[in-house]
């Protein structure tokens, strides 16, 4: 298959997050896509798992799937300040 013909794309299964929980409710690496979160899928849209030896050489597309993932769910790459974290917020008094 010629390398041109082929896609990376995120894990259908997993949605990228590279694991999902088993039927006991376990965490494990997603088996579609051997814990990486993306795939190949290739001229007739089949989708195959990245093999180790291509990590050189895909990683920083992967890198960028992956940051573009982030975003996506809310994700800036910069710190809040605690009195800026929801979850510190003090409910105010309703007095």
């Amino acid at each position: 298959m010629s390398e041109k013909k082929k896609r990376i794309i995120r894990c259908l299964s997993c949605s990228g997050y590279a694991w999902i929980e088993d039927d006991d409710g376990q965490v494990v690496d997603c088996d579609w896509c051997g814990g990486v979160g993306y795939v190949y899928r290739d001229e007739k849209d089949v989708d195959t798992r990245i093999p180790e030896a291509d990590y050189p050489h895909v990683a920083d597309i992967l890198e960028k799937l992956e940051m573009e993932r982030m975003r996506e769910i809310g994700y800036t790459g910069e710190a809040k300040k605690p009195w800026e974290q929801a979850i510190r917020q003090r409910p105010k008094d309703d007095d």
